[in-house]
């Protein structure tokens, strides 16, 4: 069994963490979890400051879970003032997704994530899924820098209609907690032409894309289909396929994605 196990997280914490929580706690002696909003991951200054918070709440869902140890630090450690900038990049991972929607996110998340494996020492860290390609890149940054570190990934949790579990949903209101519900309905269809036999890419995806932005509530980011290694474009259906999208619903940004491993 590994000695100490990690789960970063920004708080507000729901079921999608307590799995995290629950992964590490079956693979390793103790079980770490940050609680720490980063600001240098933001590139909308009002999606930081109206970021969901319940410190209470958090410390009391850990302390019921289990956890070892809340590590909670603050932007002064994290960040001090007159510290040189740094920029931590990979520019293959980061060309498409949210690498592309969302200038300087990743930026934000390897300069955070580097830090936090440096204080926790972790012998595993485990990472949600929902975040695709925020995990490969984290297994990117481990691997390039030599962290004694493992990354486990697992897998996205859902509330009963198929939407993925997130922080941000809390922000939906109830007509936009409804159109929200297209996206996991959205990956249904998505299954049920491939298995039957959809190979045209371009139909493949504008059939999803009808289909979700019929809702006046949901505005596209990004819905694109990648390989789930290299996160680069594909331009067929075949082998290894990722479907990510991202939608403003509302004013609030939902990520989600599916993957279909072939090989």
């Amino acid at each position: 069994m590994q000695i100490v196990g990690f789960v970063p997280t920004m708080g507000f914490l729901h079921d999608g963490h307590l799995d995290l929580i629950r992964a590490s706690q079956s693979q390793c002696k103790s079980t770490i979890v940050s609680i720490f909003v980063n600001p240098t991951q933001f590139n909308d200054p009002s999606d930081f400051e109206n970021y969901p918070m319940d410190l209470g709440g958090d410390l009391e869902k850990c302390k019921t879970a289990g956890v070892d140890l809340v590590f909670l630090p603050n932007k002064d450690e994290v960040y001090p003032a007159g510290g040189e900038k740094i920029l931590m990049q990979f520019p293959g991972l980061q060309t498409n997704l949210c690498g592309r929607t969302r200038p300087g996110h990743f930026e934000g998340v390897l300069q955070i994530v580097s830090k936090l494996l440096h204080w926790t020492e972790p012998n595993t860290a485990f990472f949600g899924k929902k975040d695709y390609q925020q995990f490969r890149i984290i297994e990117a940054l481990v691997s390039a820098l030599s962290f004694p570190t493992s990354i486990v990934g697992i897998e996205t949790k859902r509330d009963k209609d198929g939407l993925a579990l997130s922080s941000r949903n809390a922000r939906l209101g109830s007509a936009e907690r409804e159109a929200a519900s297209l996206i996991p309905r959205m990956y249904q269809m998505a299954d049920q032409l491939l298995k039957d036999g959809e190979r045209d890419i371009k139909t493949f995806r504008a059939i999803l894309l009808e289909f979700l932005l019929v809702s006046s509530f949901i505005k596209l980011d990004y819905l694109e289909i990648v390989d789930p290694f290299s996160l680069q474009t594909k331009h067929n259906l075949e082998g290894n396929l990722l479907l990510a999208v991202a939608v403003f619903c509302g004013k609030t940004r939902l990520i989600d994605n599916r993957e279909w491993m072939r090989s």
